[in-house]
C-alpha cells in the first residue's frame, strides 16, 4: 500500500501533529474509559477464555498447546502474567489492552488507507463502541492487532513484493491465534509467488535477487510453522466439530429435533448424514439438508453483522426507544453515520471516478489485502455460522476500503472536506469529534443499576475460595487439586490450585477411587457434577452429596454466599469455626447426553460464549 497522504508542509507540520495528537489521545481515553466500564459489569470469563489461559499456565511445563488451538493467544498470556501474576487481574488487564491496542492500531490503519484524521477517528470510534472489541473468546483480537499491524507495516513499504511478504507473515502469525487465517496466508504466498514469478520474467538478471527473496520468506514462515505447529494440520478434528455443532444448533432451529445441539451435535450428525466426519463426505451424504444449512446462515449473516457493528457492548442498541435521547446515543450515531455515510456520500457523488480509482496502485493493494483477510471469514460465516468472533475484522476492513475509494474519487476537489484536511479547520474539527467520542462512552456501571447491582457470581465464587486460606494447608510446592465442572473456575484461584477437569476420570472408574487416584481436595457441590456426562450415571455420586463424610470430605460454606464446597475432613477438623452444614438443593442443569460423541471436543464451545458442559475428552496436552 502506498504512504495515503503527501508530506506536510514545514506551516502544516505543527497543525498536523496536534490533530493526530487529539485524535490518539481522544481514542487513548475513550478506551480506558469504556475498559474500565467493562471490568466494573463483566464476570470472569469460563470455558474456553478459562481453557486458553490455563495453557498458559501450563506452558513452562507442558510447552506450547496443539496448533489448531490458538498457542499464540496461551504465549500472549504467558507474557501478560508477568505484568499481573494473579490470574484474575491477568483476565480484566487483557480484556482492557486489547480493547485499547485494536482501536488505537485501527485508527492507525485507516489513516494509512487515505482517511482524513477525523474520519479515522470515526472509524475507530465506531468499532471501538460496537460489540466487536468485547467478543469471547478473546484470540480473535489478538489475530485482529496481528493483522493491523502487519498490514501498517506493509502500507510503509513501496514494493508490492516487500508488502505482500510482510502481510503474509502477520497473517501466518494471526493464523496460530485463529487457525482459519492459514487459509489467508497461502493465498498471500500464492500471490507473492506471482510477483516473484513476473519480476523474473520482466528483468531475468535479477534473478538472483527475486529468488533470495522468496526464499528468506520461505524459510521465516517455515520457521514460524516449526516452532509454533501447522494450524492446519487437523490433528484433533476441530473445524468438522465446529460444523457438527453448528449444523445441530441450524438444524434443532429448523425442525425442532429434541436435543441439546452443543452437546449432542454427533447425534444430529448421525441421524442427518449417517457415520461421516467431514464436510465433503456430509455434502455428499445429503446434499439438500447441506444446502439448507448454508442458507440458513446466509440468511443470518446480513442481521448478525449490523448487530455485531451497529451494537454496542452487551447488544444495546444506539437508538432510544421510547426513553428520551441520552448524549451516549446521539454521539454513537453520530460517529456510525460519519464513518459510513460520509465515504459512502463521497463514492455516489463522484461515481463516475470509481472504475478509475479502483485501478490505482494503492487502492488495488488495500482491495487484495480485504480479499484474502475476509476470505475465511466468508467461508467460516457461510460453513459454520455467522458467529461474533468471524465477523470482528469485516467492520474495519470495509472501512478502510471505503475510505481508500473515497479519497481516490475525490481527490483534487474543492470541496469543504478538502478544505477541513489540514490547518485550523483540520484542529477544530479533530477537537469537535475527539469531544463527541468521549462523551458518547456509556457508563457501564450505571446503566446496569449501580455497583450494588452488579453481580458477578464468578468472580465472588473465586474470592470466597480465596477468603478461606486453603493455602496454609497444604506445605510449599504442593498443590491443592479441585474437581472443576465449572469450566475453569479454579484458573482463577491461581496457585497453588490445580485443575482437574471432569474428562479426566477413566471410563468405568468409580468415584471414590477417581478421588484417590486426583488427591482431589476440593469440590463445588452446586449440581454440576450431576449434569456432567461422566459423572451422570455414576452410583457413588449422590451417595458423595449427601455423606460426604463418608468418602473423607466434610462440607464448608463459602461465605456470603449461599453454596457449599466439599474438602477433605482434616481441613475441616483444624477449622472449628468452620461447621458442617447441610447441602443447599441447588438447581440441576439439563444434563446432556453424550453418547457417541465425537472425539476431541473441547468444552465451552457453544453459541452462549461456553455456559454449557462438553461432552468429549480434550487431547493430553489440554488437560
Amino acid at each position: 500500500m502506498d504512504t495515503p497522504l503527501r508530506p506536510p508542509t514545514a506551516q502544516q507540520r505543527l497543525p498536523a501533529f496536534l490533530v493526530e495528537a487529539i485524535c490518539l489521545a481522544a481514542l487513548v481515553l475513550a478506551s480506558v474509559k469504556l475498559g474500565r466500564g467493562v471490568e466494573g459489569v463483566s464476570d470472569l470469563g469460563l470455558w474456553d477464555e478459562a481453557d486458553y489461559l490455563h495453557r498458559a499456565q501450563l506452558l513452562p511445563v507442558r510447552g506450547l498447546p496443539d496448533p489448531e488451538w490458538g498457542p499464540l493467544y496461551s504465549v500472549w498470556y504467558f507474557v501478560l502474567a508477568r505484568v499481573w501474576p494473579d490470574p484474575v487481574d491477568l483476565y480484566y488487564g487483557n480484556a482492557r489492552l486489547l480493547l485499547l491496542l485494536t482501536t488505537v492500531a485501527g485508527y492507525v490503519f485507516l489513516r494509512r488507507v487515505s482517511a482524513r484524521p477525523w474520519l479515522a477517528l470515526a472509524g475507530a470510534a465506531a468499532y471501538l463502541l460496537s460489540m466487536a472489541p468485547h467478543v469471547l473468546p478473546r484470540p480473535t483480537l489478538l489475530a485482529l492487532l496481528v493483522i493491523l499491524a502487519a498490514l501498517i507495516a506493509a502500507s510503509r513499504v513501496r514494493s508490492p513484493v516487500a508488502a505482500s511478504a510482510l502481510v503474509g507473515l502477520g497473517l501466518l502469525v494471526a493464523s496460530f491465534a485463529r487457525p482459519e487465517y492459514f487459509l489467508s496466508f497461502l493465498l498471500m504466498s500464492a500471490l507473492l509467488g506471482g510477483l516473484l514469478a513476473r519480476g523474473m520474467w520482466r528483468a531475468p538478471a535479477r534473478w538472483p535477487r527475486t529468488v533470495g527473496a522468496g526464499a528468506a520468506y520461505g524459510l521465516m514462515a517455515l520457521a514460524l510453522v516449526a516452532v509454533m505447529g501447522n494450524p492446519f494440520g487437523n490433528t484433533s478434528n476441530r473445524r468438522f466439530y465446529a460444523f457438527c455443532q453448528h449444523f445441530a444448533d441450524n438444524y434443532v432451529r429448523r425442525t425442532g429435533f429434541p436435543v441439546n445441539p452443543w452437546g449432542e451435535c454427533g447425534t444430529v450428525i448421525r441421524t442427518v448424514f449417517g457415520d461421516v466426519d467431514t464436510l465433503g463426505e456430509a455434502a455428499r451424504a445429503h446434499p439438500r439438508e447441506f444446502l439448507a444449512h448454508l442458507g440458513q446462515n446466509l440468511r443470518r449473516y446480513p442481521l448478525e453483522s449490523l448487530r455485531m457493528f451497529a451494537r454496542g457492548y452487551g447488544g444495546v442498541s444506539p437508538l432510544p426507544g421510547r426513553g428520551p435521547w441520552r448524549r451516549e446515543e446521539v454521539g454513537h450515531l453520530l460517529l456510525l453515520a460519519l464513518a459510513v455515510g460520509l465515504p459512502l456520500g463521497t463514492l455516489a457523488v463522484n461515481g463516475r471516478r470509481l472504475s478509475r480509482a479502483t485501478r490505482r496502485p494503492r487502492v488495488v493493494r488495500v482491495l487484495v489485502a480485504a480479499c484474502a483477510v475476509l476470505l475465511p471469514v466468508a467461508l467460516s460465516v457461510v460453513l459454520i455460522q455467522p458467529r461474533q468472533h468471524y465477523l470482528v475484522l469485516q467492520g474495519l476492513m470495509a472501512l478502510a476500503v471505503l475510505a481508500a475509494l473515497a479519497s481516490s474519487v475525490a481527490r483534487g476537489e474543492r470541496r469543504l472536506e478538502a478544505r477541513l484536511a489540514s490547518g485550523p479547520g483540520a484542529l477544530a474539527l479533530s477537537s469537535l469529534m475527539a469531544g463527541v467520542l468521549v462523551l458518547s462512552v456509556p457508563d457501564l456501571v450505571a446503566r446496569g443499576g449501580g455497583p450494588s447491582a452488579v453481580v458477578k457470581e464468578q468472580l465472588r465464587r473465586v474470592r470466597a475460595i480465596r477468603s478461606l486460606g486453603l493455602e496454609t494447608r497444604v506445605t510449599a510446592g504442593d498443590t491443592i487439586n479441585v474437581l472443576d465442572a465449572q469450566g475453569g473456575l479454579s484458573v482463577y484461584l491461581g496457585a497453588p490450585f490445580r485443575r482437574v477437569p471432569p474428562w479426566t476420570k477413566l471410563a468405568g472408574e468409580s468415584f471414590s477411587d477417581y478421588l484417590r487416584r486426583q488427591r482431589i481436595d476440593l469440590v463445588v457441590l452446586d449440581g454440576r457434577l450431576r449434569a456432567d456426562p461422566r459423572f451422570a450415571n455414576e452410583p457413588e455420586l449422590e451417595p458423595f452429596y449427601s455423606e460426604p463424610g463418608a468418602f473423607g470430605y466434610a462440607t464448608w460454606r463459602l461465605p456470603e454466599l449461599n453454596e457449599v464446597i466439599a474438602l477433605p475432613d482434616a481441613w475441616a477438623a483444624e477449622g472449628a469455626r468452620r461447621s458442617v452444614l447441610p447441602l443447599p438443593e441447588p438447581p440441576v442443569p439439563a444434563s446432556p447426553r453424550c453418547e457417541g460423541s465425537l472425539p476431541a471436543m473441547e468444552p465451552g464451545m457453544s453459541a452462549d460464549a461456553g455456559m454449557r458442559p462438553g461432552c468429549a475428552r480434550l487431547p493430553a496436552p489440554h488437560l
